[in-house]
């Protein structure tokens, strides 16, 4: 979430608040590129991740060459996806409470270090299908990290009103990378073979760890500030992040569109290694031409993108999307040959970009900022574990059946996906209604230290008996909304003795968690509660009571000053000297 910092940025920070410099609110960049920090940022991520695309296709090749057992070429992927089930949420959880411009530069630091290594290790002449696959964790792992801090970080850059067309932008970089990786990366691996072009594809990639250093040194020219969760630990923010997950329906439902697309369409990511070297007979060079009509095929949706996103609702896009894949798949397996191949994959790629892109915008537009790294953690994390489980039963499935076969069924799948998309619309959410509202503190006799906790809060209602089944169904709202901003658990009671008094309870591990819940309600969530205390009829509203565990620092204190005043009675209480017990207490003995 974007928050002011205490020292002035320059030039770029009125940009990345969405004012271009001398500029109103109203009049400010036309476009992302005009925002200097994301133009700095477009262009070094473009060559960067031409290495990273040279290593991630040819990579597929090299491994086909060592192997040539399907479960093992479908490893790779499976390889470079598992970390992004293992790490995502805690990925996002990392960019959500730590500076973004750092996350970002240690993982791209950390992905140059691993690709350096595969160079020095292939150019050894020790590379193996098991090394590749574990040099692929590796990058698999650090990539994860970066994903989210980095996607978090060109929300910031940009106004919102050009945020689809920034991510837009950005899909149109990653594609052009993805035509020109293969092409390059086809030429080097023939002409200096894999030790050779993985060097270079390292050299590419640190470019944009380059600029990332350079910019560190710039105070007046920061990518990004710490978020306001910074106080947050990172195990909180992933359980937080968890259990925002668990009770947003909204973001449970672009996972399942998630799982629906990728899933089967992830068999030809996973396959087409074998399908171009055995069935099209293609070579190194051969192989990378065939894949960069698959970046073409994106280029040029991403260039049209923007129009479309525009004119068009996000669900339909993504439907029709996963026809257009599903066919160039079915085509591409049903008549192999190499024109048709690379006319089918520059089908598929577009379908792709498109996919992707309404997927990624739809998860943005569905959260609010505070969450916003961790949902798109969790976005990843889904993402992740169906390339993975895909990679996996596809292997196995092309194993028994063979190839051809397993892309057909996945294809058959991808079909039948769309036509669940009626019960599983995208939703559309007005981003007014996402809007943080923070409330004030409470006041208290003595204010709690942040690490105080748990907490317990109760709040008690009073309602008609008439407006009983109405006041459930509101509560039952507001508990989504209590859990999602941080409670870790919730109940209502009812008074048995006085119907129509009911007590809500809720807790927080600490004060200061439930001080960020409180800063974290949205426009949204504070309709849900207003609703709730509008059937309330007492005076005054709901009553609410904070219970600190007896544990917590202001709880200690409470007892030690209790236990103090009552050694001053005891003190008070002692018999006179000389003063037999049974005698009758003096006249300053019964205080």
């Amino acid at each position: 979430m974007w928050t002011r910092p205490r020292a002035r940025l320059g030039a770029d920070a009125p940009v990345a608040a969405g004012i271009a410099p001398g500029e109103t609110r109203r009049s400010g960049p036309t476009g992302p590129l005009q925002v200097r920090a994301f133009r700095w940022l477009f262009a070094t991520a473009l060559v960067s991740n031409v290495g990273v695309w040279m290593w991630s296709v040819m990579g597929g090749y090299v491994m086909a060459q060592l192997t040539h057992v399907p479960s093992l070429v479908a490893a790779l992927p499976v390889a470079l996806a598992l970390p992004g089930v293992i790490f995502a949420l805690p990925a996002g959880a990392v960019a959500d409470v730590t500076d973004l411009r750092l996350v970002v530069l240690s993982s791209k630091f950390l992905y140059l270090l691993g690709m350096a290594g595969l160079a020095v290790l292939a150019l050894g002449g020790a590379l193996s299908p098991f090394a590749l696959i574990v040099f692929a964790a590796w990058l698999g792992t650090v990539g994860t990290f970066s994903s989210p801090a980095y996607w978090s970080t060109i929300h910031q850059l940009v106004p919102e009103r050009l945020l689809s067309r920034a991510f837009s932008l950005d899909g149109l970089q990653w594609n052009i990378g993805q035509v020109i990786g293969p092409v390059l990366g086809g030429a080097l691996l023939a002409a200096l073979g894999a030790g050779g072009m993985f060097a270079i594809a390292a050299a590419l990639i640190s470019t944009i760890v380059g600029f990332l250093f350079i910019w560190r040194g710039r105070q007046r020219s920061r990518l990004t500030t710490p978020g306001e969760g910074s106080a947050e630990a990172v195990i909180g923010a992933v359980a937080a992040g968890l259990r925002y997950l668990g009770n947003a329906p909204v973001l449970q439902l672009i996972c399942w569109r998630t799982v629906l697309f990728v899933l089967p369409a992830g068999a030809l990511t996973a396959l087409l290694p074998l399908l171009g070297s055995r069935v099209l007979g293609l070579g190194s060079v051969g192989y990378g031409l065939l894949l960069a009509a698959v970046g073409a095929g994106s280029v040029s949706a991403a260039l049209v993108l923007p129009r479309l996103l525009e004119r068009f609702p996000l669900d339909p896009m993504l439907a029709v999307a996963s026809i257009f894949s599903a066919t160039g798949t079915a085509v591409l397996v049903l008549l192999h040959q190499r024109a048709v191949a690379a006319v089918a994959l520059a089908v598929i790629g577009a379908a792709w970009l498109v996919s992707l892109t309404t997927l990624n915008l739809s998860v943005q537009q569905a959260v609010p900022r505070w969450i916003l790294s961790r949902a798109l953690g969790a976005y990843l994390m889904v993402f992740q574990a169906s390339v993975v489980f895909g990679g996996l039963l596809w292997g196995a499935v092309a194993d028994v059946l063979g190839v051809r076969t397993t892309l057909l069924i996945a294809a058959g799948c991808l079909l039948g996906g769309v036509l669940l998309t009626g019960r599983l619309s995208l939703p559309r959410v007005d981003r007014r209604d996402l809007q943080v509202v923070p409330r004030p503190h409470p006041e208290l006799v003595a204010e709690p230290e942040e690490e105080d906790g748990p907490v317990m809060i109760l709040v008690d209602f009073q309602t008609d008996p008439e407006h009983h089944e109405k006041f459930i169904e509101a509560m039952e709202e507001l508990r989504v909304v209590r859990r999602r901003a941080g409670a870790t658990r919730w109940s209502l009671f009812e008074d048995a003795e006085r119907p129509g008094r009911f007590v809500e309870s809720f807790v927080t591990r600490s004060w200061g968690g439930y001080l960020r819940q409180r800063s974290r309600y949205t426009t949204a969530d504070l309709r849900i509660l207003d609703a709730a205390r509008a059937l309330d009829y007492a005076p005054d509203g709901p009553k609410v009571n904070y219970f600190l565990h007896p544990d917590s620092v202001l709880a200690y204190r409470r007892r030690a000053r209790w236990r103090r005043l009552r050694g001053v009675d005891r003190a008070l209480e002692i018999p006179a000297e000389g003063t037999a017990e049974d005698d009758p207490p003096g006249p300053g003995y019964a205080i």
